[in-house]
């Protein structure tokens, strides 16, 4: 545990990397100012796309990451770094793979149309839903996975002496784990799409899929008004702060206990749920993977011919992601507890614009 006088600083850094900026741009600003109709329906879409995206995104990891927990085959763990590829992948790159697949001349719209259904549209609230799960699954899966590790083996050890099968075993060991992980995934998830731009601005459709960062790019760009940027850029603040006191509070009471952790063999699994276990993986891998693969074959025979400013430009972003990783790492030893956790969110709820 860090110095008393460490943890304090480091909260007291955190804190003023969040607020100054906003009061830096509220001092640009000419005089108060308050929301518009057309602000207040940003609002309320960026709630409605960020609530929706955390919600598809954690139960779809749910059945993935109890596939993967109970599944035993050859390169699983290699399937399971693999998954964060479209996490950390540019987000205008997994754009134009998710366009290649589910575009109007995508590979699912020609399928469809060859078969005489009607074409799916990638634009609007459905696609913005789309790339933010194909974004944040692989996030969820891998927190809840890490749940999934942190059942004592004691209860799966008594669950197999009593029999648990089915709902039975889901309801009493799994489902108080789920607790405890699914609400600080979901907050997660719901500030990060709370900060949706690139996705929003590629795949919104037009002027009803605008979110508060599209407001405040609006803003800064369009309308030079930098008190509506800061009052914007505070109500995204308090609404990714309230999600994460909320699943934090809410996840402080459910908790899984202690054991001994000696290992203990799963329980023998039915064909039918080897089955269905693999399916659920494979779909996974196919939507995951299938946009990658597409920008990657097409992109990867032009990687030699790429001028030396890209090559640069790579190297300098290599460089500042080793630096904020040191940065990042070092100032998290001092918030190792519950309180610290809270505050380390901040990072992540105040706009990048701002």
């Amino acid at each position: 545990m860090a110095p008393r006088f460490v943890q304090i600083s480091t909260v007291a850094l955190i804190c003023s990397f969040v607020l100054l900026p906003l009061w830096a741009v509220w001092r640009q600003a000419d005089g108060p100012t308050s929301l518009g109709p057309a602000d207040w329906s940003a609002l309320c879409f960026t709630i409605l796309q960020a609530g929706l995206s955390a919600l598809l995104s954690t139960l779809s990891a749910v059945p993935l990451a109890r596939a993967l927990a109970r599944a035993q085959f050859w390169g699983r763990a290699t399937v399971i770094r693999l998954m964060g590829a479209p996490f950390i992948l540019p987000v205008i790159v997994a754009i134009l793979g998710l366009i290649a697949v589910f575009g109007q001349n995508g590979w699912l719209n020609t399928g469809l149309r060859s078969l005489g259904f009607g074409g799916f549209s990638i634009y609007g609230l459905q696609g913005v839903l789309l790339a933010h799960v194909f974004f944040n699954l692989p996030l969820a899966t891998r927190m809840i996975l890490l749940g999934w590790a942190t059942i004592p083996q004691e209860r799966l050890r008594l669950g197999q002496s009593l029999d648990l099968r089915g709902f039975a075993r889901f309801r009493l060991i799994e489902f108080p784990m789920l607790m405890t992980v699914l609400p600080p995934a979901a907050a997660v998830i719901f500030v990060i799409c709370l900060s949706s731009f690139t996705v929003a601005l590629a795949l919104g459709g037009g002027p009803k899929s605008t979110t508060l960062e599209l407001a405040i790019y609006q803003a800064f760009r369009f309308d030079f008004d930098f008190a509506k940027a800061a009052l914007l850029g505070l109500v995204q603040l308090g609404l990714s702060a309230s999600a994460a006191v909320f699943a934090l509070g809410f996840a402080w009471g459910h908790q899984l206990g202690i054991g001994l952790d000696r290992p203990i063999a799963l329980g023998r699994q039915s064909t039918l749920q080897k089955y269905l276990d693999g399916v659920v993986i494979g779909v996974a891998l196919l939507f995951l993977g299938l946009p990658l693969l597409l920008v990657l074959g097409n992109g990867l025979g032009s990687v030699t011919s790429l001028p030396a400013a890209v090559w640069m430009a790579a190297l300098r972003s290599v460089l500042i992601a080793l630096g904020a990783t040191a940065l990042c790492m070092l100032l998290s030893l001092s918030l190792l507890n519950r309180s610290g956790e809270a505050i380390a969110t901040l990072g992540i709820t105040v706009s990048p614009l701002v």
